[in-house]
């Protein structure tokens, strides 16, 4: 999505926050809002899902050992870029309607890319810039010229300090992540991989998570295994880029912390989990996570990549997708274009709705200030709801001539809590016969955004049968279109 379109969006969801702050505490008569029901987002997550794909750079010493998990001892002189540019991995990111990246600072070698104070496995002792060097200064410094959002990924797991696991080593991480939280400006989303880290505990994450609330606030905590009472977004169960379907924002904690034996909760949410947790979808553009030349011809297509967005942003979660430089320091020409075509696809498919303009009607509408026509206005701030004592509900859309269509899109209104269950859509010509949409037949989760593609269809009505619910229906978007390219500008 464009920066521009995330900036509105955004916006729009102070203006709705404002908007269901004024209705609530009305008479029922008067139109009330519908009570938010169950776990609930908070203003860290609502942002994540709005940023739908951010960046992940996985850049450090396993690129020049040309290994994806290095053991600890690679010397550190062999880190040595030659020509690396932050700014051009920012001009990749913008090309692809990026506005969030997450930058590998510290992987399990342990290796820092940052002159770190606390260890002397770091670019300090490289022969990069004469060790005067610091990658995650000039990664922060190209996301704030570019206006993108930095974020940091600092690895609890290490290979290489043999004070892993020890108390000492709590006082180590904790020394790096107040250095990191406290000189490089605004840090978005720190990211804690549980992979190997099973000798840090939850008590070590406690102390962390009090050094990020208290130093960044407003910073998003995705977290794994033992940091499981302290995460905004989870993981998905998988490295593939896919979520499951279903896909619940809401999960029992424990299934975040007991993972291995929790991967189809993870994947696909829990529907009555006690907390609301949604999935980062991690995936790499390349089979790796670092680069490596021999994967040159094996980055994924645009089609993959269409899929991935479809299986990811599509399904109620955000997707996290790798761009690993080369050991110049540059992200590769062809991740580039790929990531560019990804994106031209996305605005190109979703710059009209073709439901726009369409007469709706349903059955059990809560009332004018929730309108059925809310659907189409391309407005975050209006929302179409039921009466507090319908969790079905029919609604037809009138689009007063045929339309050829291959893609659907709905979006509950996530304040107000997880709540529809069960859904499916169907098309017709005639108002009498319907067909229903094979892929979009007995589906569950709506939440942020849910999105089917299939063969083209032709229909001048589209029905919407809400089948089953938690709580009256709060959808605040509808929509079919066409895939298609939009063309680049000049």
């Amino acid at each position: 999505m464009r920066l521009q379109q995330t900036i509105l969006q955004l916006k729009k969801y102070l203006t709705f926050t404002l908007t269901v702050g004024m209705i609530a505490p009305l008479t029922a008569s008067a139109q009330s809002a519908p009570t938010p029901l169950g776990p609930l987002p908070n203003s860290r997550q609502i942002e994540w899902y709005h940023r739908e794909i951010i960046a992940f750079v996985h850049f450090g010493m396993n690129t020049f050992a040309n290994v994806n998990e290095g053991d600890g001892t690679a010397p550190a002189e062999l880190f040595n870029p030659t020509a690396l540019d932050c700014n051009q991995w920012m001009n990749v990111l913008k090309g692809g309607g990026i506005t969030t990246a997450i930058f590998v600072a510290k992987h399990a070698d342990g290796f820092c890319n940052w002159p770190t104070a606390h260890t002397n496995y770091s670019v300090k002792n490289s022969p990069w810039k004469d060790g005067k060097g610091d990658v995650v200064k000039e990664f922060t410094d190209a996301c704030k010229k570019s206006g993108i959002k930095a974020a940091i990924y600092l690895g609890p797991h290490d290979r290489h300090d043999s004070r892993y696991g020890t108390a000492d080593y709590a006082d180590y991480y904790a020394n790096e992540l107040s250095e990191l939280l406290r000189n490089y400006g605004p840090i978005w989303e720190i990211w804690w991989d549980g992979a190997g880290a099973d000798h840090v505990t939850t008590p070590f994450y406690t102390r962390w998570a009090d050094t990020v609330r208290k130093l960044q606030p407003n910073c998003v905590i995705f977290g794994t295994k033992n940091s499981y009472q302290f995460a905004d977004c989870r993981w998905v169960g998988n490295e593939s880029g896919i979520s499951g379907d279903p896909c619940w924002s809401t999960i029992e904690p424990t299934s975040i912390r007991d993972e291995a034996a929790h991967i189809f909760q993870l994947n696909h949410g829990e529907v009555d989990g006690s907390a609301y947790v949604p999935a980062e979808v991690d995936v790499s553009i390349r089979p790796s996570w670092f680069y490596h030349t021999d994967e040159d011809p094996h980055v994924k297509t645009v089609p993959e990549l269409w899929d991935l967005y479809f299986n990811s942003v599509g399904r109620n979660s955000v997707l996290l997708l790798n761009f690993p430089p080369n050991k110049k320091g540059l992200i590769s020409p062809i991740d580039s274009q790929r990531v560019d075509s990804l994106h031209r696809l996305i605005e190109g498919t979703f710059k009209t709705n073709l439901a726009h303009g369409a007469t709706i009607k349903s059955l059990h509408p809560r009332g004018a200030n929730y309108k059925p026509a809310n659907m189409v206005d391309n407005l975050e701030s209006s929302y179409y709801a039921t009466k507090d004592a319908n969790v079905t509900d029919t609604i037809t859309f009138d689009l007063h001539s045929k339309k050829t269509f291959d893609v659907l899109m709905l979006q509950e209104v996530i304040e107000l809590g997880q709540r529809t269950t069960g859904w499916s859509v169907d098309y017709s010509n005639n108002g009498k016969t319907w067909t229903p949409i094979k892929e979009a037949t007995e589906k569950q989760t709506i939440g942020y955004k849910w999105l089917i593609k299939f063969s083209p269809v032709t229909a001048s009505k589209v029905r919407l049968r809400i089948t089953s619910g938690k709580a009256s229906v709060a959808i605040h978007t509808f929509g079919i279109y066409k895939q298609q390219f939009i063309k680049p500008s000049l």
